[in-house]
C-alpha cells in the first residue's frame, strides 16, 4: 500500500546545489521544508561531479569579483558585458529577463557561498573562479542544517501529484525498502538536473534520466529549448577505467594537446578554418568547436576502434609533464593523477564527444515558476534562460535559480491552503509505477534502456540530419509503447534495480521524445543545435523558442523574450565554422 508521509509547505526534488539553495530560501521565510534525494544527501548529484573534474567554474562579471578580493579578476568586465556575452552566446534565445537576474544575481550568491565557509581554490578566466563542487555542497548543506530542512535519502521520485490543476505533492519510492510515498505539500521546486542518462556517453550523473522535464510535463507545465544539448569534446571513452572523465582543461587550453585519428594524423584543420581552430583552443566557444570537428572526424570513419580520436601531449616538455602531475590536487580517486601517468609515459588516451549539459528543459518565469500552480523549477532541469548555448556558468545558475524558487515556492505556500490528493488519484498512480510485477515474459527496462541508447547516440549527437532524426522519433515513440509491457526478473521491490530502470525510462522515454520532436523541427544550425542537411542559421524563419505543451508533443513556437537587445535578422553559413562566422561569434 502507499505510504502517505506527514505534509510539507515546500517539497524540494534534488539535493544538487540548486535543490539545496532552494531549500535555504524555503525554509529563511519559515516554511517547512524537505529535500528529497536520489542519493546521498550532499554527496550525490552534478554539483559533486563538477568537483570530480577539478572544479566547478563559478562565474559572475569581473568588476564583482575584483571588488570581492579576485585580484586576477578583470576589474574593466562589468554586468551590463556579462549579460550581453550571455545573451549574443545564446543566439539570441536565451529569455533576456532570466539572463538579467543572472548578471545581476550572480555576485551576491558567490559572495554568500564565501560567507558560509566555500573555499576559493583560484581563479578562473577573468570572469570567475575555481570552487570543488564538494565545498559548494558542504557550505550549503550547513546552511540547511542549521536551519533545520528535513531530508530522506535514496528516494526516487517518479510524479508531481496535481489535481485540480494544483500541486498536492509528490511521489518517490523508497529505492531500500520498495515503498511508494507520497508528500503532501502546498509547493514543489523541481531541481532534478540534467537528462545526461538518455545518452550511453555522457559526462554527467546517469542516474539522472530526465525524470524532471518528463515529470513536469506530465503535471500540465511546458518544456522548452529541447534540442539545444552542449557536448564535451574531451571526454574519455578508452582506457575503460577512465571512461566518462573530463580531461582537466588545462591540457586544451595550454595548446600543447594534439588530436588524432586513427591513421595518426591531426585533423582539425580539416573541419575547423583556421581561425575557427585558434578559437576553439582558448573561447567559451572551444567545447562546441571542437566537438564539432571530433565528430565531423569520427562520422568520416577516421575515429579509432574504441570508436574515438586520440589525444595526447607530443608537444609536452617532461619536466612540465611532472609539475601537472604534482599540482593537480588529489582527489579520493586520484583518476587525474593515473591519467597523467599515461601521458608521462607518452601514451595517448581516446576521447569522444559526451552529452555534457541540457540547455532546454522546463519552462520557468522570472519567479522559476511553471504554468502549474505550486510547482516551481531551478537548475538544469529548467529551459530558456542560456538559449542556443551557454557561457561557463552552470553552477551559477543554480544557485541564482533555487534562490528565487525557494523564495516564490514559499510565498506561494504562505497563501495556500493544503490539501491531499484523493485516494483515487493516488491509487492510480501508484498502480502505473507497479505495472512491471504483474507483467510475464515481456522485454526487461534494461533492453529498453539500450534501444534508447541506440536511437539517442544515432540520431542526437554534435551533428544531426532529419532522417536519422525521423527514423529515432519512431524508435522512442514504439518504445514508450512497450514500456508498460516490461516485467522483472525479481518481483522483490527492495532495491530492484531493473524496477529504479523502469522508473527512470517512464521520464527519459518521454524527455527523450520531446528533444527529438524539437530537434526534428528546428530545420537550420543555431549555436549547439548543427543540422548537417540546414547549415545555416535562419534567423529570418527560427529565431524563436519551441516549446512542448503536453504529453502528446504538441509544440508551439514562441518569439524570443528581448527586453532589452533586438538581434539584426541573418543568414550565417555553419558549415565550416568559416572566417565570417567567427568574427560573428567572438
Amino acid at each position: 500500500m502507499l505510504e502517505q508521509c506527514s505534509p510539507y509547505d515546500v517539497v524540494i526534488v534534488g539535493s544538487g546545489g540548486g535543490g539545496l539553495r532552494a531549500a535555504i530560501s524555503a525554509a529563511e521565510r519559515g516554511c517547512k521544508t524537505l529535500i528529497i534525494a536520489k542519493g546521498r544527501i550532499n554527496r550525490s548529484g552534478s554539483t559533486l561531479l563538477a568537483g570530480a573534474n577539478l572544479s566547478a567554474d563559478i562565474a559572475c562579471d569581473g568588476g564583482s569579483l575584483a571588488e570581492m578580493g579576485i585580484t586576477d579578476a578583470n576589474k574593466d568586465d562589468t554586468k551590463d558585458k556579462f549579460f550581453q556575452d550571455i545573451v549574443h552566446e545564446g543566439f539570441y534565445l536565451g529569455n533576456q529577463e532570466l539572463v538579467r537576474i543572472f548578471a545581476d544575481g550572480a555576485a551576491d550568491r558567490i559572495r554568500e557561498l564565501m560567507g558560509w565557509g566555500m573555499e576559493v581554490l583560484g581563479t578562473e578566466g577573468d570572469r570567475g573562479i575555481s570552487v570543488f563542487g564538494s565545498a559548494i555542497l558542504d557550505a550549503l548543506f550547513k546552511r540547511c542544517n542549521e536551519l533545520g530542512v528535513a531530508y530522506v535519502q535514496d528516494h526516487q521520485f517518479t510524479d508531481v501529484v496535481v489535481e485540480d490543476g494544483v500541486v498536492k505533492g509528490c511521489l518517490c519510492v523508497d529505492l531500500l525498502s520498495g515503498a511508494i510515498r507520497y508528500f503532501p505539500a502546498k509547493a514543489v521546486v523541481l531541481a532534478t538536473g540534467g537528462s545526461h542518462g538518455i545518452f550511453p556517453d555522457n559526462s554527467g550523473p546517469t542516474d539522472c534520466g530526465g525524470e524532471g522535464p518528463a515529470a513536469a510535463l506530465r503535471a500540465g507545465a511546458e518544456l522548452i529549448d529541447m534540442e539545444m544539448i552542449s557536448f564535451c569534446p574531451s571526454v574519455i571513452l578508452h582506457p575503460q577505467m577512465y571512461k566518462g572523465n573530463i580531461l582537466p582543461y588545462i591540457l586544451n587550453t595550454i595548446g600543447y594537446g594534439t588530436y588524432l585519428n586513427k591513421f595518426g594524423k591531426t585533423f582539425t584543420h580539416r573541419h575547423l578554418s583556421q581561425e575557427a581552430e585558434a578559437l576553439a583552443l582558448d573561447s567559451e566557444w572551444n567545447k562546441m568547436l571542437l566537438s564539432y570537428a571530433l565528430q565531423k572526424e569520427i562520422n568520416s570513419r577516421r575515429g579509432n576502434q574504441y570508436g574515438g580520436v586520440y589525444f595526447t601531449l607530443p608537444l609536452l616538455p617532461h619536466e612540465l609533464k611532472e609539475e601537472l602531475y604534482r599540482d593537480l590536487p588529489s582527489l579520493s580517486t586520484g583518476i587525474y593523477h593515473d591519467i597523467m601517468e599515461l601521458f608521462l609515459k607518452d601514451h595517448a588516451v581516446t576521447v569522444a564527444p559526451f552529452a555534457h549539459y541540457f540547455e532546454g528543459g522546463i519552462r520557468i518565469n522570472t519567479d522559476m515558476a511553471t504554468s502549474v500552480p505550486g510547482l516551481f523549477a531551478a537548475g538544469e532541469c529548467t529551459g530558456g534562460m542560456f538559449g542556443a548555448n551557454r557561457v561557463s556558468a552552470a553552477t551559477t545558475e543554480m544557485l541564482i535559480e533555487g534562490n528565487i524558487a525557494g523564495k516564490s515556492a514559499a510565498a506561494y505556500a504562505e497563501k495556500a491552503a493544503l490539501h491531499t490528493a484523493e485516494p483515487s488519484l493516488l491509487a492510480r498512480m501508484e498502480q502505473e509505477l507497479l505495472l512491471p510485477f504483474g507483467t510475464q515474459g515481456g522485454p526487461s527496462p534494461v533492453e529498453l534502456r539500450q534501444q534508447l541508447h541506440h536511437a539517442t547516440k544515432s540520431s542526437l549527437m554534435v551533428l544531426r540530419n532529419g532522417t536519422a532524426l525521423e527514423q529515432a522519433a519512431d524508435e522512442v515513440a514504439a518504445l514508450r509503447g512497450i514500456l508498460p509491457r516490461t516485467s522483472l526478473a525479481s518481483k522483490d521491490r527492495r532495491y530492484n534495480k531493473e524496477w529504479m530502470d523502469y522508473l527512470q525510462l517512464r521520464g527519459g522515454l518521454l524527455t527523450a521524445a520531446a528533444i527529438l520532436k524539437s530537434a526534428g523541427l528546428r530545420k537550420e544550425s543555431r549555436g549547439v543545435h548543427v543540422r548537417e542537411d540546414y547549415p545555416r542559421t535562419d534567423d529570418i524563419h527560427y529565431l524563436k523558442n519551441l516549446t512542448i505543451t503536453n504529453e502528446a508533443l504538441d509544440t508551439a513556437w514562441v518569439p524570443p523574450v528581448h527586453t532589452f537587445y533586438q538581434p539584426e535578422p541573418a543568414c550565417r553559413d555553419y558549415t565550416l565554422y568559416t572566417e565570417e562566422v567567427i568574427k560573428k561569434l567572438s
